[in-house]
């Protein structure tokens, strides 16, 4: 069993208090079976990646390929209404939108997408 150093422990600590504020939940609806997708209610998760635009990259299955009534919940508990803006049709990928006011009292940051960053075999993490 590998042990964790401390400076890595401390990094991962500060990555968490980082992100963890992006991260939501989402509670999402499909009120009836649409082509490939079936009725149902789900939970995920996603994150936020333009606070100022307010979208939140989740996975393709999420967003659905129809009709969906979903809400993102933050860290601190608040509850707002997000809408599907796209599903890609290839990749497991999807967004949803929300209006940025509607998050009244959490100071909450954002994820940028890097893709130029990725690569095979790099280490994740998953929150």
């Amino acid at each position: 069993m590998e042990t964790v150093s401390s400076e890595t422990a401390e990094d991962w600590r500060r990555a968490l208090s980082r992100v963890v504020p992006a991260v939501v939940v989402l509670h999402a609806t499909a009120p009836r079976a649409f082509d490939t997708g079936v009725a149902g209610t789900s939970h995920a998760t996603g994150f936020v990646v333009d606070k100022s635009r307010g979208i939140i990259l989740t996975n393709r299955h999420v967003v659905g390929p129809g009709p969906v009534v979903a809400e993102a919940i933050f860290v601190n508990r608040e509850e707002i209404p997000v809408y599907a803006i796209y599903r890609d049709p290839v990749h497991d990928f999807g967004f949803f939108r929300y209006d940025p006011p509607a998050i009244k009292y959490l100071k909450y940051e954002e994820i940028p997408l890097a893709p130029e960053a990725a690569s095979m075999g790099l280490e994740i993490r998953v929150v």
